[in-house]
């Protein structure tokens, strides 16, 4: 296993949806499209999303719409 020194924490959808203010149809639909860091799959039914691509994807809209 790689590990790039960072702490990285799982997050679930109802935390993603809060962070990001986007719904759960919004993310899926942004997945598909390559737009939104895509979820890992930890089990059958369990999805989760890295919290830190999370963030950076945050970040970026902020750039984005500053720059």
């Amino acid at each position: 296993m790689e590990n790039s020194g960072k702490k990285q924490r799982f997050i679930k959808i109802d935390e993603v949806i809060a962070v990001t203010t986007l719904s759960e149809t919004q993310i899926y639909r942004k997945m598909k499209a390559g737009e939104f860091p895509k979820n890992i799959s930890i089990g059958a039914n369990s999805k989760v999303w890295l919290e830190s691509e999370i963030q950076d994807w945050i970040t970026e809209k902020i750039n984005q719409d500053r720059n």
